[in-house]
């Protein structure tokens, strides 16, 4: 049995996980909207270890941060087998550093209408907000001294954004995945803003 990944926050990242948590098949690809592929993707890699998705054993979904239709895309196959009672865990990309050791830190990342979400914590202590894109160089130096370098979820998403949630999960991933399993975590997807403020329409 196998366990499948699934992370749409910001492109596609698929893979399958032995139950030690160790890549058996690994997909990252450069499309921003894979609801058109993502279905054959895991079709294709299930194929491959000759599974049935009834015979998954558990589904690792990244809940975000991510637009609305990449959230909307991985959250919609977690309900799918969640019906079929198969195990869901999911977890938040600005959560990764903490949950591996790093106490204190900031995550940013881009929340389109050419602003950005900035995630910062301080132990336990958390805060986030959204600021202009113009703002961050001067959010990075205001925090650099109490924060550290800035962290975001892939690397080259930001010029000057030197550490990615992306890549220090994939180089600790059995010690975060049986954090997350052992935890029972289940984040509801993260957007970047409120309903009511993604859909309001400007009268100018």
């Amino acid at each position: 049995m196998a366990y499948l990944f699934i992370d749409t926050s910001d492109h596609l990242v698929l893979g399958l996980l032995d139950e030690e948590y160790n890549w058996l098949e690994f997909i990252e690809t450069d499309d921003k909207k894979s609801s058109a592929s993502i279905h054959s993707h895991i079709y294709n890699l299930l194929e491959l270890r000759g599974l049935k998705v009834k015979e998954i054993k558990g589904l690792f979904q990244v809940a975000g941060p991510g637009s609305y239709t990449g959230m909307r895309i991985s959250e919609g196959i977690a309900q799918v087998l969640e019906w079929q009672n198969i195990p869901i865990y999911s977890f938040y990309h600005f959560a990764v550093p903490y949950i591996l050791g790093v106490n204190n830190g900031a995550w940013v990342s881009k929340a389109f209408k050419n602003e950005v979400f900035l995630y910062e914590w301080r132990g336990s202590v958390v805060k986030k907000s959204l600021h202009a894109e113009s703002e961050l160089v001067s959010l990075q130096n205001s925090l650099r001294h109490e924060l550290g370098e800035f962290w975001t979820h892939f690397d080259g998403n930001f010029e000057g954004v030197k550490l990615s949630s992306a890549k220090l999960m994939k180089d600790n991933l059995k010690e975060l995945l049986t954090h997350v399993a052992d935890s029972q975590m289940r984040e509801k997807p993260f957007y970047y803003r409120s309903l009511e403020n993604e859909f309001r329409v400007s009268n100018k």
